[in-house]
């Protein structure tokens, strides 16, 4: 077995760690300093095995190998044998020039001893990207091995990390304490809006007392529909069963009716009436009861309408009544003649001229039936005084 076979042997049974490093070392120096002796290296064999061929020795090649430790002598005495002892560091890949940056140590003086230590590790050059995985085709025989044999799993990376380049060597701690920072500025800036947008629109919502400090939760306002406008014409809450006659819009429908002497229409006609509403009520007893509401031209036009009609009563033979409402005109009559009982009155609204007109089968039924209907009216209308 030649001595590269043996330093292979070696390396194997440190790997698998049935040899310590301190023996490790010193039967490789042994090993080596047998081969610097002179014993011939032999070729490397053809291996067609399914793994790669051992690690080989090879002569020293032509080219200064940055990795090799050599001795120099820097006086006048003559250039002495190679030192067994020495270690030297051999790079089985090709052969590279030179290294400027190489660390040279040199010692001075005479002695025959002295010794020049260059070591130099290779730096490999640095890649812009992923290196592309390359696809596997079995079992492959290898090239030669270029991992010195101190290159296994118990001696570390040969390329330490300070060796490596990039931004990536100065990120390993950063990027977390970057990303914290991040987050607590967001944090605080979300709760800075939303206690500013508090501040500027939650305070309006409530109201503090100037005692207690309370607040109170601000009233909902419910969407109604608009209240339809009061009717000037408006008729009272009539007892009894109340109807209207809508064919009676103007005053100009009324006289058709039959209902008024014409001396009465004349004077709502020389009041300026216009707009008129006509409801008719039957009440308890058989009585009946009518209200007639005609809009004048002017207050004044109203009042001294509601006058003449009154003198147009009295003058056909009805009775003033006592105990009127103030502003309100009342005429009576009893029955006669096969005619019923009948109360009539009329007063003045503002520009409106009211009458209200009962009947019953006596003067008595006819007077409770009438107060209650000009009482409801006079709700709705009140009277001039």
């Amino acid at each position: 077995m030649s001595w590269q076979e043996d330093l292979a042997e070696l390396d194997r049974t440190l790997a698998e760690g049935r040899i310590s490093a301190d023996d490790y070392r010193r039967r490789r120096d042994e090993l080596l300093s047998s081969a610097s002796r002179g014993t011939p290296t032999p070729q490397p064999e053809t291996s067609s095995g399914p793994f790669a061929p051992p690690f080989r020795w090879e002569p020293t090649p032509a080219h200064p190998n940055p990795d090799a430790t050599q001795v120099v002598n820097t006086g006048g005495q003559p250039q002495q044998q190679p030192n067994p002892d020495a270690t030297q560091v051999v790079n089985t890949g090709r052969p590279q020039p030179p290294n400027p940056d190489a660390t040279q140590v040199v010692t001075g003086g005479q002695s025959a001893d002295a010794e020049r230590t260059q070591y130099v590790r290779p730096v490999p050059p640095a890649q812009s990207g992923p290196l592309p995985q390359q696809q596997q085709q079995g079992w492959q025989t290898g090239s030669p091995v270029t991992t010195p044999p101190w290159g296994g799993e118990g001696y570390g990376d040969q390329n330490p990390s300070w060796i490596a380049q990039g931004p990536e060597v100065f990120d390993e701690s950063g990027g977390g304490k970057g990303k914290i920072i991040g987050i607590v500025l967001a944090v605080v800036l979300l709760a800075g809006i939303a206690f500013g947008a508090y501040w500027i629109w939650g305070r309006g919502e409530s109201s503090s007392t100037a005692g207690g400090g309370t607040s109170t939760a601000p009233t909902q306002s419910t969407s109604t529909t608009p209240s339809a406008p009061p009717d000037p014409l408006a008729v009272g809450e009539l007892p009894g069963k109340a109807t209207t006659n809508k064919a009676v819009t103007d005053f100009s429908a009324v006289p058709g009716l039959k209902y008024l002497l014409d001396t009465e229409a004349q004077l709502y006609t020389t009041a300026g009436a216009s707009d008129t509403k006509l409801a008719q009520t039957a009440l308890a007893d058989n009585a009946t009861g009518i209200v007639l509401i005609v809009q004048a031209s002017d207050a004044d036009a109203a009042a001294t309408a509601a006058s003449g009609l009154y003198d147009i009563q009295v003058s056909n033979g009805m009775t003033p009544a006592t105990g009127a409402p103030k502003g309100v005109l009342v005429t009576e009559i009893d029955t006669k003649n096969g005619q019923a009982a009948r109360v009539r009155g009329h007063y003045g609204s503002e520009d409106l001229i009211v009458r209200i007109d009962v009947t019953g089968k006596d003067l008595a039924t006819a007077q409770k039936n009438f107060q209650e209907v000009l009482d409801a009216q006079l709700e709705a209308l009140a009277a001039d005084g």
